[in-house]
């Protein structure tokens, strides 16, 4: 064996292996350094035409994933946290429990709904505050995922029940198991999601961004008990309109008057507890 051609082809190889590697660092490096010009060229945009953004934005990500949930039945979860004499199971995947004794809302109508689901509700901890019907009188919840919010097609996962006593009278609750699908996609930076509505013109001079939270939503009706979510930015514009950005390729979608009927539910919420306290 000619050893010494070996250890040449053994060095080229090495020689070779280090100049991919230091190509793949200055790709990264160039790409990080245009993201970062990017956000500083959507920044000049928004001070030149004074639109302010006046919430936090959610953590940068570099890539992201679809989810898919899949309900499972959760009738023995629920009978350990309110006994078996409660519960009424509705299509295999919701649980309806109806109290004994209807539980009073106090003033603090968010810690007393806070005690409530944790005294009352299965896993508790993983839903997240919707929005209140006050001519239903009925509280909706979502189920998150890795603490963002999950938003179903048409179904909602956690509903509480109200007397004209302001007291909870039942709720009706199901639960999804989360996996992620597919490989992870490069992901939009919160300010590219901005960027979005600026070229497309519902963001415009003096408006103010109020909000931008990235969920988890299912824009379809699901194919049998699955449901696939897509990773999307929902942007609150002037307190008014909501619109969802495809976090992946920046789609848009608006959310029509949801900004309103919440904001007003809220008043009526909060009205509710004053005239109890009253």
């Amino acid at each position: 064996m000619d050893w010494n051609r070996t250890k040449t082809i053994f060095i080229i190889t090495f020689l070779l292996l280090n100049a991919f590697l230091l190509y793949q660092l200055l790709e990264k490096k160039s790409a990080s350094e245009i993201d970062v010009r990017a956000q500083a060229t959507v920044r000049e945009r928004l001070a030149d035409m004074n639109i302010h953004i006046t919430e936090e934005l959610p953590e940068e990500r570099s890539e992201i994933n679809h989810i898919v949930g899949q309900p499972i039945q959760m009738e023995e979860e629920a009978i350990n946290k309110v006994g078996e004499d409660n519960i009424n199971v509705l299509n295999d995947r919701f649980v309806e429990v109806t109290l004994e004794d209807p539980y009073e809302v106090t003033s603090d109508v968010e810690e007393s709904i806070s005690d409530f689901l944790d005294q009352y509700v299965w896993n508790a901890d993983e839903y997240r505050y919707e929005r209140w019907n006050s001519d239903d009188r009925q509280m909706y919840f979502n189920q998150t995922y890795e603490d963002k919010t999950v938003v179903t097609y048409e179904e909602d996962q956690l509903v509480l029940f109200f007397n004209e006593d302001n007291e909870i009278e039942s709720y009706v609750q199901s639960y999804l198991n989360f996996d992620e699908e597919g490989k992870e996609k490069d992901m939009l930076d919160p300010y590219k999601a901005i960027e979005v509505l600026l070229n497309d013109g519902i963001v415009s001079f003096n408006d103010q961004v109020n909000e931008v939270e990235l969920g988890y939503h299912s824009l379809f009706s699901p194919e049998g008990e699955v449901q696939v979510f897509t990773p999307m930015y929902q942007i609150e514009i002037n307190e008014d309109k909501n619109y969802l950005v495809h976090a992946i390729d920046g789609s848009i979608q608006e959310l029509a008057g949801d900004s309103d009927n919440n904001r007003q539910n809220d008043e009526n919420e909060t009205d509710s507890g004053e005239s109890k306290e009253d």
